[in-house]
């Protein structure tokens, strides 16, 4: 259901609307293009591709392909980014290197054998990189640690824009041990805290999702506690 109510918005955004002609919820639905990504989560500017094959194969050898974006701000518009012509054997592949988060869609055109083919437009994350430094990593028992980093690209400054430590748990996951403010760096954002550290862990720093870009990450980091 949810795959389905995807397509239909794509097909809504991406339908024969933007050339003059009839709405795209007044047709047919169309054939579906199914897409591989080779990542969906990255820093901006990293370059990803977008490929798949054709549901004609071979017999769509040489078709006209357009790869549509909707970039944020959302809800935002499809807008054409690149066209392409599909492989010997129906197969495509473009090449990308987003700046912002976005929702990506290739379209074949109806022709005289072949009726307008679409995939549903897919989410690909741009994050911000986020870097992470500690006073040390090798902590006597009890004494204060200090985390500090930078965010990149800079982060709106308000009170939502938070730098927030985590500790890993045991299933794996990772828990919240301190949110702190960004300040502003130049074309950075920074932070830094101070924690009493009294057991080894693995430690990062994450922030939060803004309208141009997804949550970001910082590596894992590992502080192991001295007992002397």
């Amino acid at each position: 259901m949810r795959r389905g109510r995807a397509y239909a918005a794509v097909a809504l955004a991406l339908g024969p609307a933007l050339v003059g002609v009839a709405p795209a919820a007044a047709q047919a639905p169309a054939p579906e293009i199914p897409l591989q990504f080779s990542a969906r989560s990255m820093l901006p500017g990293e370059a990803f591709t977008i490929g798949g094959t054709l549901p004609g194969g071979a017999a769509d050898a040489g078709r006209a392909l357009e790869l549509w974006e909707r970039r944020a701000p959302f809800p935002g518009v499809y807008a054409i980014v690149r066209n392409g012509t599909a492989g010997p054997s129906g197969e495509f592949s473009f090449g990308v290197a987003p700046v912002r988060k976005a929702y990506w869609s290739v379209v074949a055109e109806a022709t005289t054998t072949r009726p307008r083919e679409a995939s549903p437009g897919l989410l690909v994350a741009v994050r911000r990189k986020v870097s992470i430094r500690t006073s040390t990593r090798r902590p006597r028992k009890g004494t204060l640690v200090r985390f500090s980093g930078f965010v990149a690209p800079g982060f709106p400054l308000g009170p939502g824009s938070v730098a927030t430590l985590q500790r890993r748990n045991a299933p794996g996951g990772f828990t919240d041990v301190r949110p702190v403010l960004l300040g502003a760096a130049g074309a950075f954002s920074s932070y830094r805290m101070r924690i009493r550290v009294t057991r080894s862990g693995v430690y990062r720093v994450v922030v939060p999702s803004s309208t141009f870009f997804s949550a970001g990450a910082s590596v894992a980091v590992t502080v192991r506690v001295r007992r002397r």
